[in-house]
């Protein structure tokens, strides 16, 4: 929300006047010192944007000791405007850990690319903005920004931001200092509602004492007479409002005012709580009414929230710090319990530390862990447990194990295995907590090693898993099947994949469904389908699975984990069935969503479609790209099945472009990669070792020599490929049996593939042999 325009603030006519010459421009900078009136001219532009038919999005940067979230506040600011702008960027938030803010911010361009109406973000008070990661966010912004964006930047300096572009391009207007200082005119406009017959003021001896600042005519404005020294900068105001404002106030009230700032912000109920049930709520009506150097962020006071003008904060808290200790303490474990009751845990936690209480904010974090988790606010709880202290961690197991499952989302597999074998010889104990951690260890500890494809050690787990204590808790219970039915897929087992995935969804405490999350319903509903996936038999994945994502778009939103994984396995199969115009729709916007969050199966079979996509409409080269946006995650996870896929659909892309000799390269790069796991048995190093040697046959056709490559094809061992890529390799030998002159053999070996093709519901595993293909099938129908 907006502040308000202090009453009585004169409209600058000449600055609007230049703003609206410059409404078109991609960025509108507003800089000058403390008081000089950035803010007021720009919620007097921000009303006479809404006029022009701008949408306006207001954020603004405060000093929070390094509690503020610069990202999540930008989400609520747009959110203001449009929920659908920050939808996408804030699930890539949750769940990108330590994603690029390039990409968040991408994410909300690409969304203000979908609107017709202009939006203009206002950036007040960014000198706040101190981060490498804030510098980051504005200067993608700027440096991406669409027509139909525009951001003003109100600010006291402008380091550390790029503009050299936008001033060589004419996107940039400046309002610097002097722009800024009050005209004689418009000193003579803000005295004259303020003039007396008794106390007339001279409005040019006026200026002359405060240079045009803004915040020097405002506050001479509260004493009766002339002030005897000038008022022209920020150490002048810090005097003055000592001298002339506090010294008006109440012990009482100065105090609560004090403690409030110690605050990231406050409403009538943190006043009440801290100062009373009357003083509070009376204190915030005054602050508000008079305008008390407060800003709020709604028009209601009971319903506002409110944060101090930055530099009466800065005032205002160095009083703070001079309090007793005791007394600042005492304030610290207020809002520590006022915070955490309403589940705002990064401030409630910082309280806490701020208070000594290292135990509360254990306590706060082992309150909300669990509901933050489910419901995808992983960066809140991440940041909470960083604040709090190494040993206050290491002695609390669930603590522990919620930072494993952060890093585990995160990506962060190393850190996740540390985690691991830190609450190893604390989960052995007999007690019911002590059973319930081992539960839940062992569940993140398969998790883990399914993340990572590492099958045989989730094989030897499976007994511990297939024998897990359970209970009612639905984390267990889902994540449980879940992870077993993602298994057993994963090892060709698929009747008993589909056996463990039935059942109706686990509930939560209150009686709930859980739905989302990798342990939810959802999730389970779309292993399912994935099942049949693995099998080849799209006929019977299609329904399973667009059922999966119906459901999860409409309980869980577009953006969301469960969302993108069920999307990422549709986009299988609507290019399996040649519904290409379908597929740019469930891509479209959200690729890089689903690249952020998906499981390795999800990430793996999205790339392929992508690329298949693009590689049907003639486009391999943009193919390439995603594709090597793959094989960078895939070598970061050290996942080699995820990399031998993108090698191998790269090779295809580089064949269909003619380019062979970087075929060859990439060829060589996969055989290499399949060399490394050439004296293993385990299921991922025999799908590496696969797929290295179809490549190969497809690149002996594409070189002409079919002779070669109907060799290596009968020399297959069952290993070389699965699901869908049977059908096509059986294809592909009937095809080479034909070019060799074995028709009738060709004949032979076509039939069954078409009738298999036709039972599982494949078209593109056909049609991408092209012409050769339906030629052969023509063959067979005259049979």
């Amino acid at each position: 929300m907006h502040p308000r325009l202090t009453p009585g603030s004169v409209e600058r006519t000449q600055l609007l006047e230049r703003l609206k010459k410059a409404r078109h421009k991609t960025c509108l900078l507003i800089h000058g010192p403390a008081g000089s009136g950035k803010t007021s001219l720009a919620i007097q532009w921000r009303a006479v944007a809404l006029t022009l038919g701008h949408d306006i999005a207001w954020l603004a940067v405060q000093s929070r000791d390094g509690r503020q979230d610069l990202l999540h506040d930008l989400f609520d600011a747009l959110d203001g405007v449009d929920p659908d702008l920050s939808r996408e960027g804030r699930f890539l938030y949750n769940r990108g850990g330590t994603a690029r803010h390039d990409a968040i911010v991408l994410a909300l361009l690409r969304a203000q690319l979908l609107r017709t109406r202009p939006l203009t973000l206002v950036i007040d008070d960014w000198q706040y903005a101190s981060t490498v990661n804030a510098n980051m966010v504005l200067q993608t912004l700027l440096d991406c920004a669409p027509e139909n964006l525009h951001v003003v930047i109100v600010s006291r300096s402008v380091s550390g931001i790029a503009l050299a572009r936008l001033r060589d391009q004419r996107q940039l207007e400046e309002i610097g200092p002097y722009d800024l200082r009050f005209s004689l005119e418009e000193v003579q406009a803000f005295i004259r509602p303020r003039q007396s017959d008794d106390s007339p003021v001279d409005a040019r001896k006026l200026l002359e004492m405060t240079d045009g600042w803004a915040a020097g005519l405002r506050l001479v404005a509260w004493q009766p007479l002339a002030p005897t020294a000038p008022v022209q900068n920020a150490q002048d105001f810090t005097a003055y409002f000592n001298r002339e404002v506090l010294s008006h106030l109440d012990d009482a009230d100065i105090g609560t005012m004090c403690r409030l700032a110690a605050a990231s912000g406050f409403n009538v109920s943190l006043a009440a709580t801290l100062a009373g049930d009357q003083q509070g709520p009376l204190l915030v009506r005054r602050l508000h009414d008079n305008n008390l150097f407060v800003t709020s962020q709604r028009d209601a006071v009971n319903d506002a929230w409110y944060v101090f003008h930055p530099l009466f904060r800065e005032l205002l808290l160095e009083r703070f710090q001079r309090l007793r200790s005791e007394e600042q303490r005492r304030t610290h474990l207020i809002f520590t319990q006022w915070f955490g009751a309403k589940r705002h845990l990064q401030d409630a936690v910082y309280h806490a530390m701020a208070a000594g209480d290292h135990q509360q904010a254990v306590l706060w974090v082992e309150r909300w862990a669990r509901e933050l988790f489910l419901n995808g606010e992983l960066q809140q709880l991440a940041r909470s447990v960083a604040k709090l202290p190494l040993n206050a961690l290491y002695a609390h197991p669930s603590l522990l194990l919620w930072q494993g499952w952060t890093q585990l989302c995160y990506h962060q597999f190393s850190a996740c295995h540390d985690t691991l074998a830190l609450l190893a010889p604390r989960i052995n104990g007999t007690s019911a907590a002590e059973r319930d951690r081992h539960a839940h260890w062992l569940l993140l500890s398969f998790s883990l090693a399914l993340q990572e494809e590492n099958i045989d050690a989730a094989l030897t787990m499976l007994p511990d898993m297939l024998n897990l204590r359970q209970g009612t808790d639905a984390v267990l219970i889902g994540g449980r099947r879940n992870l077993l039915g993602w298994l057993y897929t994963r090892v060709g087992q698929y009747e008993h994949a589909r056996k463990i995935l039935q059942g109706q969804a686990p509930l939560l405490e209150g009686g709930k469904p859980l739905l989302g999350s990798a342990f939810g319903h959802i999730i389970t509903r779309s292993l399912y389908g994935l099942s049949w996936l693995f099998q080849g038999d799209v006929r019977q994945a299609e329904p399973a699975l667009r059922e999966a994502l119906s459901q999860a778009e409409a309980d869980l939103g577009r953006y969301n984990e469960s969302t993108c994984n069920a999307a990422a396995y549709v986009s299988a199969v609507l290019y399996e069935t040649n519904e290409l115009e379908a597929l740019h729709g469930l891509l479209e916007g959200r690729l890089d969503a689903i690249e952020r969050v998906a499981l390795p199966d999800a990430l793996v079979t999205v790339a392929l479609s992508f690329a298949r996509l693009r590689c049907s409409e003639g486009n391999p080269l943009e193919a390439i790209e995603g594709l090597e946006r793959l094989e960078e995650m895939a070598s970061k996870r050290s996942l080699d099945r995820l990399l031998a896929f993108s090698l191998s659909e790269r090779v295809r892309c580089l064949l269909q472009a003619g380019d062979y000799p970087a075929a060859q390269t990439v060829l060589q790069q996969l055989l290499f990669l399949a060399a490394r796991h050439s004296h293993q048995t385990g299921a991922i190093s025999r799908r590496v070792k696969g797929l290295a040697h179809y490549t190969v046959v497809l690149y002996r056709v594409a070189m002409n020599e079919d002779q070669a490559a109907l060799d290596l094809l009968m020399t297959e061992d069952g290993d070389i490929c699965l699901g869908r890529d049977v059908y096509g390799m059986r294809l592909l030998k009937a095809l080479l049996l034909k070019r060799t002159g074995e028709h009738e053999l060709a004949l032979s070996a076509m039939h069954p593939v078409l009738l298999q093709s036709q039972a599982c519901g494949l078209v593109r595993t056909l049609l991408d042999f092209g012409k050769p293909m339906l030629d052969l099938a023509q063959d067979c129908a005259r049979l």
